[in-house]
């Protein structure tokens, strides 16, 4: 299976994405360190310092009548499969070769692979996400129509004090905690969608001196209905 049709200025490692083992524990996901290609570390320390900074917009949810709360700030860069036209010139040319990537046939069969999920018939959405002080993902499981969630985090230092964890939860009480990521720089994570994935993220320390950096990729299955009070597909909801 080809990387592309150039890979040696490739920046996402698609043969060690499909060799990623996932866990079946809670249910299936996988913490992935080897993902972007180059030096250790390198292209990771880029993508970090030209992280975009234009264009996002807050999104929240709050209240107890909410069955999922949250509050993040997110730009979009894949769209029903399309990258977005207005985000692109706020983008480096390296994070521009990045979207091209995720938006390929390619990335779609070496998830698929990793997953063991058919996906041809999937729409790839993906943003970055800013996490400020404050901000958090209460304990949920996807929308029924998002079949995979990969996400990368870009933060060379994030000591634990500042919290902003990613917790792989064993239901939904927000104690019952099987796995807890901190947002390593260039580290991967691949979600499978069930009705037991459930996951969280912890609110982001206010001693915070940096905001938590992600992107984020949905494989939306257009077909596959949305629990009932979720927002509609397409809606520039906060994630993990």
């Amino acid at each position: 299976m080809s990387d592309g049709p150039d890979s040696s200025r490739a920046v996402l490692d698609l043969p060690a994405l499909r060799r990623a083992e996932l866990t079946e524990r809670p249910y299936r996901w996988a913490e992935l360190p080897g993902t972007l290609r180059g030096a250790p570390g390198e292209t990771a320390r880029k993508l970090e310092e030209e992280f975009p900074t234009q264009g996002f917009r807050l999104t929240e949810r709050t209240g107890a009548d909410s069955e999922k709360t949250y509050r993040t700030r997110n730009l979009p860069l894949i769209e029903q499969g399309r990258p977005v036209a207005e985000s692109l010139p706020s983008l480096s040319p390296l994070w521009r070769r990045l979207v091209g990537e995720l938006a390929s046939p390619d990335y779609r069969a070496a998830v698929a692979e990793a997953t063991g999920r058919p996906l041809d018939r999937c729409l790839i959405e993906a943003r970055a996400v800013r996490y400020g002080p404050g901000y958090w993902i209460a304990p949920h499981t996807d929308r029924a129509d998002k079949v995979v969630t990969q996400l990368w985090y870009f933060n060379s230092e994030w000591p634990a004090r500042w919290q902003g964890t990613l917790r792989i939860l064993g239901s939904p009480a927000a104690d019952d905690v099987r796995a807890e990521i901190a947002p390593r720089q260039g580290s991967s994570v691949l979600l499978v969608r069930s009705a037991d994935s459930w996951h969280s993220v912890t609110p982001v320390s206010p001693a915070a001196a940096q905001d938590r950096r992600t992107l984020l990729v949905h494989f939306v299955d257009p077909t596959a209905g949305t629990a009932a009070g979720d927002p509609p597909p397409g809606a520039r909801v906060g994630d993990v």
